[in-house]
């Protein structure tokens, strides 16, 4: 009789684990204890503040535009994205820092239509893109928040805290700074099936061995909270993802003081249906920035004022004398 186990993470967010059985594993190397795959225990060091970061973004409305002389058209979308950190200083009081708000219209098709401003302070800075896929311009947006978060990710490290970016690596142009990713979800296996088998059995505050991942990145899977009883062997394992320009003896230092700290920041089920993984300063954040991009409604009437404003001045043709 087969074993059944019950997932925290809620179910309108998805499943955490996405690895397909059988599926062929990524091309990963364990590095730091030769091939053998190890269990460390975290270790709590003198470490610099710590800044969690994290972005939100909200579809508001898909647009379509008609060229009226040649009959091209495309979609595009108006949306809200924004972003920002909690800061932890010592036994400071965690802190709001750097949260920006952005209204786009994203084209797709290479259109560029702009939106006319609508009193009360709603106004979009327009973008532009060749691709013609009708989820283009959402992709765009996403994209977009991704962008901001990796530009306030190197900023914060710059100025010397330890810089923990919800999501993987993928848009942080220097790797030369103190920035580790957080990877919540897991769609493919990493690691030959042997050692993938044995991620679950971590205990918590403990991470693998160290690998390669890529030509940039170093790599390793933590357990921030326990299963639980009944639960998924998977809730409560993250991946961790460092550049590899600081050297395998500093990351694995990093690795090993993050997997001290980050537990006690373990999301709560109570508060957050994606707990444990998503971390309560990051929820927090979430939270902070989603009232920053204002009420769903008031957006949505905002896009439809500025379109119909826009139609009434395209309409507008002053004729000039003879």
């Amino acid at each position: 009789m087969a074993r059944v186990f019950v997932e925290e993470w809620g179910a309108g967010y998805g499943s955490p684990y996405l690895v397909v059985p059988d599926q062929d594993h990524e091309e990963a190397e364990l590095v730091e204890d030769g091939p053998l795959f190890e269990m460390h225990p975290g270790a709590a060091s003198e470490a610099p503040g710590i800044a969690f970061v994290d972005g939100v973004r909200r579809a508001e409305a898909w647009l379509f535009a008609e060229d009226t002389a040649t009959g091209a058209s495309g979609r595009g979308i108006a949306g809200t994205h924004g972003c920002g950190a909690v800061v932890i200083n010592g036994g400071k009081r965690p802190t709001f820092a750097n949260a920006t708000v952005r209204r786009v219209v994203v084209w797709g098709s290479g259109l560029s239509e702009s939106l006319p401003s609508i009193p009360g302070g709603w106004s979009w800075t327009v973008g532009s893109i060749a691709d013609t896929s009708p989820d283009a311009p959402l992709q765009e947006l996403q994209k977009r928040m991704r962008q901001d978060e990796g530009r306030l990710s190197e900023e914060l490290a710059s100025g010397g805290l330890l810089v923990v970016v919800d999501g993987p690596l993928n848009f942080i142009r220097s790797r030369d700074l103190p920035v580790a990713g957080y990877v919540k979800t897991h769609h493919r296996a990493l690691l030959d099936p042997p050692f993938h088998r044995r991620i679950p059995s971590l205990p918590t505050g403990h991470r693998t061995s160290l690998f390669r991942l890529g030509d940039d990145r170093y790599s390793c899977y933590l357990r921030i909270a326990s299963q639980g009883q009944n639960g998924n062997p998977w809730s409560g394992i993250v991946r961790l993802e460092f550049p590899q320009s600081a050297g395998m003896a500093e990351v694995a230092r990093v690795a090993t003081s993050l997997s001290a700290e980050l537990p006690r920041f373990a999301g709560v089920a109570h508060r957050d249906p994606r707990a444990p993984q998503n971390l309560q300063p990051v929820g927090a954040l979430e939270t902070h920035l989603r009232h920053l991009l204002g009420h769903p409604g008031l957006s949505m009437r905002a896009v439809r004022e500025a379109v119909a404003a826009g139609a009434r001045l395209s309409e507008y043709q002053p004729h000039g004398g003879t």
